[in-house]
């Protein structure tokens, strides 16, 4: 899994850790490996909220834009 990279075992494990705590990844133990996949579900929910806080915050500087450019 780490081959040919910079990151150790270790480090791969612990943010894959991370993201089951998440929801993000789920893990299957198999004898002594842990195979992980992303929890398509998880994935697209994020993307919804993030697309949703975009879109929120766009507002929200628009709003601020408006506000600056007021004549004092």
């Amino acid at each position: 899994m780490t081959a040919n990279t910079d990151i150790s075992r270790q480090a791969v494990t612990k943010h894959l850790k991370v993201l089951a705590e998440a929801g993000v990844v789920l893990d299957a133990k198999l004898g002594r490996e842990r195979h992980w996949q992303f929890d398509p579900g998880q994935i697209e929910q994020a993307r919804h909220t993030l697309d949703v806080i975009g879109r929120e915050g766009e507002v929200a500087l628009g709003r601020l834009r408006a506000f600056a450019e007021l004549p004092l």
